[in-house]
């Protein structure tokens, strides 16, 4: 068996991991965003990097079939919803 503080060790570090993820994870979102924003409103005078990301975003998402997008949109607004209401 294992130590009970090693346990609680164990289960800080992968929590840890786990919020450092989702930060790299809302980081990169918000950055693709942010690229998309000021290629609509700079258009070609952004730059190759903000004219790329742009373009690889639009391509990614022409890509998938219709409704996907929103039912993904409505599983991760659906979520977040319960979850501020079961607090």
């Amino acid at each position: 068996m294992h130590p009970p503080h090693l346990l609680s060790d164990t289960t800080a570090m992968i929590d840890q991991i786990r919020k450092i993820g989702w930060l790299a994870a809302e980081a990169a979102l918000l950055i693709i965003v942010l690229c998309v924003l000021l290629s609509i409103i700079l258009g070609n005078e952004g730059g190759p990097f903000i004219s790329s990301v742009s373009e690889n975003a639009s391509k990614f998402l022409q890509a998938l079939p219709p409704g996907v997008t929103l039912g993904v949109s409505l599983i991760v607004f659906l979520y977040w919803f319960i979850k501020n209401r079961l607090r």
